[in-house]
């Protein structure tokens, strides 16, 4: 009896550390792939940010413009998802608005910690500014990050929005940086309201599946990569409703007629530039590429703001 509990044990034992290894594996993948632990707050840019923004006068400067946009007591606007989530977004009318700028921002960050500055930008030279929060983010409702597959849809919707706040007469501009990019980009598939007239597209990547194995190849384990995409792939069905290949950026742009900025950072170290060239090359609109030499991803705009503001003027004809 002893030796067959021995044996148990012996069998038992191992299987229970590879269980709770598979558990601990998936669970990094949930925790990575799918829900936000960043900016789930106020929106306020917390000490995290001291690396994104390379340095302490960038931080300083991001810090300055996103007190005074709330300075500015912008609106608090809601709108329904077309899966039933609660999405909210800042608004800041501007005095005789010439347009509107709806601007989207990255993974697991905020509205603020990416374009107060152009926000404050924008503002100041007679546009409205509206800043959503993804869905999944700060204070907008959702478990689940898609990566642009379904917030695709909330652009598309937010645009429906500002039309019934502003009019339909009043142009409206789109920007997305980084995953706001590739979601703007996949919501060009959608027959978009006229008043639509150009996108600032900053350092999009072109799908879900694409910038998955971009990152997770960094450790070179090509079985394990794709071993994490297809439990990823498995659990986004399951748990979130929705495939890393179900829609990207190239299906967006192949029959889109609004005109698009692609800016990009030359030494973008997590979404590789030949993303944007790719993105570029499907665009059938009007195009024009700005790159911004020795940006690191999605601060293009710290690192030469004169010239991000010249490219986006000069492109869009802004007055």
């Amino acid at each position: 009896m002893t030796e067959k509990k021995t044996i148990i044990k012996q069998i038992l034992i191992p299987l229970g550390i590879l269980l709770a290894l598979c558990v601990a594996f998936t669970l990094v993948i949930y925790f990575t792939l799918f829900k936000p632990n960043f900016m789930r707050g106020n929106g306020i840019p917390t000490a995290m940010d001291a690396k994104h923004f390379l340095t302490k006068e960038n931080e300083e400067k991001n810090k300055a413009d996103t007190e005074w946009f709330y300075a500015q007591n912008p609106t608090e606007i809601t709108i329904k998802s077309f899966d039933g989530l609660k999405l909210l977004a800042y608004n800041l009318p501007a005095e005789n608005a010439k347009g509107t700028w709806l601007m989207m921002h990255g993974h697991q960050s905020g509205p603020l910690r990416e374009f107060a500055g152009l926000a404050k930008y924008f503002h100041e030279i007679g546009y409205n500014v509206v800043l959503p929060y993804q869905r999944a983010h700060g204070k907008s409702e959702g478990t689940y990050i898609t990566f642009g597959i379904k917030e695709r849809y909330d652009v598309r919707d937010w645009l429906l929005k500002i039309n019934e706040i502003y009019g339909d007469q009043n142009p409206v501009y789109l920007e997305g940086i980084s995953m706001g990019c590739a979601t703007v980009l996949m919501s060009l598939g959608f027959d978009l309201p006229d008043n639509v007239t150009a996108v600032v597209a900053d350092c999009g990547y072109t799908s879900p599946y694409d910038i998955m194995w971009k990152v997770a190849r960094k450790d070179k384990n090509v079985p394990m990569v794709r071993l994490v995409l297809g439990i990823g792939n498995i659990m986004a069905h399951v748990l979130a409703d929705f495939d890393f290949y179900e829609f990207d950026t190239l299906q967006g742009l192949r029959y889109n007629k609004i005109p698009v900025l692609f800016i990009h950072g030359t030494e973008d170290k997590f979404v590789p530039i030949e993303m944007t060239f790719a993105n570029f090359q499907y665009c059938t609109s009007e195009k024009s590429l700005f790159l911004v030499p020795d940006a690191p991803h999605a601060i293009s705009y710290f690192i030469d703001e004169n010239g991000y503001h010249k490219a986006v003027v000069d492109f869009c004809n802004l007055k």
